[in-house]
């Protein structure tokens, strides 16, 4: 339950700039991730992104709609889809990457610079633990983590 406040916590900062501007948080990351990234199949943008392939079909239609994205099908592979970022959606990551860095600025700040790098850290190792074994083995079996509380 704690990672799951901490994430809720920082979305806090950043929901609200999104909603201004008509973006889901999905729909954001996805934006992102084709800024930073360039051209994605459909499949590696849900896997850069962490969101289900059937969910990815439906913020991709949205985004669509919106003209934030470009689909298109490979000339090699027809279910295979391409997905790049508009021109209107450059611009709009353009106009709310700003904000949304000055969010991270202030994180930093408040954080002070170590204690967040340390922060980076620890979740990447969470991350590549993965759903391995080694979690639950270390724990018991149980599939909770010694020393962490669930509260």
């Amino acid at each position: 339950m704690l990672l799951l406040r901490a994430r809720e916590t920082a979305m806090a900062r950043f929901r609200p700039i999104l909603h201004e501007h008509g973006v889901t948080e999905q729909q954001w990351r996805a934006l992102r991730a084709l800024h930073d990234l360039g051209e994605l199949t459909a499949a590696g943008l849900a896997a850069e992104c962490s969101i289900l392939a059937p969910s990815m079909t439906r913020i991709l239609r949205k985004l669509s709609e919106q003209e934030w994205v470009t689909v298109t099908r490979s000339p090699r592979d027809q279910r295979e889809l391409k997905v790049r970022i508009s021109e209107k959606g450059q611009r709009l990551v353009d106009e709310v990457g700003p904000k949304v860095e000055h969010q991270y600025e202030l994180l930093r700040e408040q954080l002070r610079p170590e204690r967040l790098n340390s922060l980076y850290e620890d979740l990447q190792h969470l991350i590549e633990l993965g759903g391995s074994n080694e979690v639950r083995e270390s724990s018991g079996g149980n599939g909770k983590l010694k020393g962490v509380s669930s509260r």
